[in-house]
């Protein structure tokens, strides 16, 4: 009997690990200042995101900030950002989802945001389909209308620079996009690579890789540019830190001839 009880104390706090390493939240807070050397002021963007799943996410013993590309889980996910540049104030609200549809490689995602840049109101949208081949790999096209309204989804993940450099290529055209992101083991470690092109009036692209330290501790670095005439290239670097399972800091610096970008954000998952 001593045995049995030992052997179930044992399986309890076992399940007790595993359901304290899922999670089917998480929020995000981001601060963004970005200086422009030909002018006086800077531009501040504050983001504010999140996200749920529609079932637990297992991290596993993979990278805790790829545990759900990892676990293929779907979600919804709410964003909000303000963009304040010299007094001139834009305000951005989306709505996104990813779905991974069961037992197939087949994945889509949509999104649906609004921007009202002083009082000037538009609208964005983005659909895209996706496909995975292979375990981590995930290649997908789709297309979005970024002329008058900003993804602040996306604005809080790839920050000030590239962002407005991608809504620029496209123009007034419906862009084409295209994704790549694979996650997979060098030796004892994690990479995560990702690629994106948004060809609409021009056409953006940017490369990013990521180093997994550990499954907590990740620091990155990426390269855009655009086929704009005279159009300078962005470079940027990021870190990550898991201070525990569930919450995470990070800072990111981005620079292009004539603007200079510092980030911090935090995130919490439960």
């Amino acid at each position: 009997m001593k045995k049995l009880a030992i052997v179930s104390a044992l399986l309890a706090t076992l399940a007790g690990v595993n359901v304290a390493q899922a999670y089917q939240a998480e929020v995000n807070v981001g601060y963004e200042s970005t200086d422009f050397d030909d002018a006086d002021g800077n531009a501040d963007a504050i983001s504010l995101s999140g996200k749920y799943y529609l079932a637990p996410v297992n991290t596993r013993s993979a990278p805790l900030a790829e545990a759900a590309f990892l676990d293929k889980a779907s979600s919804i996910a709410l964003g909000y950002t303000n963009l304040d540049s010299d007094g001139l104030e834009a305000d951005s609200l989306g709505l996104s989802g990813e779905y991974y549809i069961p037992n197939s490689q087949f994945y889509v995602s949509g999104a649906l945001n609004r921007t009202d840049a002083d009082g000037d109101k538009g609208n964005g949208f983005a659909v895209e389909a996706g496909y995975l081949p292979m375990a981590g790999l995930l290649l997908a096209v789709g297309i979005a209308d970024m002329e008058e309204s900003l993804d602040p989804l996306l604005f809080a993940k790839y920050g000030t620079l590239t962002s407005v450099s991608s809504a620029l290529s496209a123009g007034e055209d419906t862009a084409l996009t295209l994704r790549a992101k694979y996650v997979y083991k060098v030796g004892a470690n994690d990479v995560n690579l990702e690629s994106n092109i948004v060809a609409g009036d021009e056409t953006a692209y940017r490369v990013a890789a990521d180093l997994y330290l550990d499954p907590t501790l990740s620091i990155g670095a990426s390269f855009a540019d655009s086929t704009f005439d005279d159009s300078d290239s962005i470079f940027g670097v990021r870190a990550q830190k898991f201070v525990t399972p569930t919450i995470a800091v990070g800072g990111s610096y981005t620079t292009t001839d004539g603007a200079d970008s510092f980030g911090l954000n935090l995130t919490s998952r439960f």
